[in-house]
């Protein structure tokens, strides 16, 4: 009795008798120059994941010294005494303003704070939130 494997090639065999696999074959230091291109894909990669640490670190000081300025202007407004500025982002879009000033107890001043607010940032005054400060 005779035995015959039907089985399908492997298909390492079939990938081994493609012609671009015979011509990486005789590529001399084969294994080096893919070594070097998978580091300099990973550099890149790095490269680009430092880049957005910094871009992050940057719009954090910025974001600082657009409240220290909204913070400057509000106390400029009559009876708001000391005032304090929070901004928050979703990506680029402003979706939260926090003002706490120590004049915000008189209406008056509440509501000219969030119309100043809302007018320097030019955002809706529902995201616009006064507080007295204690």
């Amino acid at each position: 009795m005779e035995v015959v494997d039907e089985r399908k090639p492997k298909r390492s065999s079939a990938l081994a008798s493609l012609p671009i696999v015979k011509k990486l074959g005789k590529i001399k230091n084969l294994h080096l120059i893919v070594a070097v291109f998978i580091i300099a894909v990973a550099l890149i990669i790095y490269s680009n994941a430092t880049t957005k640490t910094e871009n992050a670190v940057a719009d954090t000081q910025t974001m600082t010294e657009e409240e220290e300025r909204l913070s400057r202007v509000l106390e400029s407004i009559d009876g708001a005494g000391k005032v304090e500025v929070m901004i928050s982002r979703r990506g680029d879009e402003v979706v939260g303003i926090l003002v706490i000033a120590e004049g915000a107890s008189d209406i008056s001043v509440m509501l000219k704070l969030e119309r100043a607010t809302v007018g320097a940032m030019g955002v809706d005054k529902n995201i616009v939130e006064v507080c007295k400060m204690k």
